[in-house]
């Protein structure tokens, strides 16, 4: 058995998201990765982006970041 935790967060203010990140990576290091080498992997991450969702028109996000263990 795995525990799992998944946060989806916006913020306005860019030092919160680098504030989450930062303590996510923390842990990161102590996370499992599930089925290692296997086709079914399954490895945790910390994904950081710009959205542009409340824009008009709206645009594809922006990918600032993405770490795995």
């Amino acid at each position: 058995m795995f525990y799992r935790v998944s946060l989806q967060l916006a913020f306005v203010d860019a030092a919160n998201p680098t504030k989450v990140k930062d303590a996510a990576r923390l842990l990161l290091s102590t996370a499992v990765i599930i089925n290692k080498g296997a086709i079914n992997e399954e490895k945790g991450f910390i994904l950081l982006e710009k959205c542009y969702h409340d824009e008009d028109p709206t645009k594809p996000c922006e990918q600032i970041g993405i770490w795995t263990p």
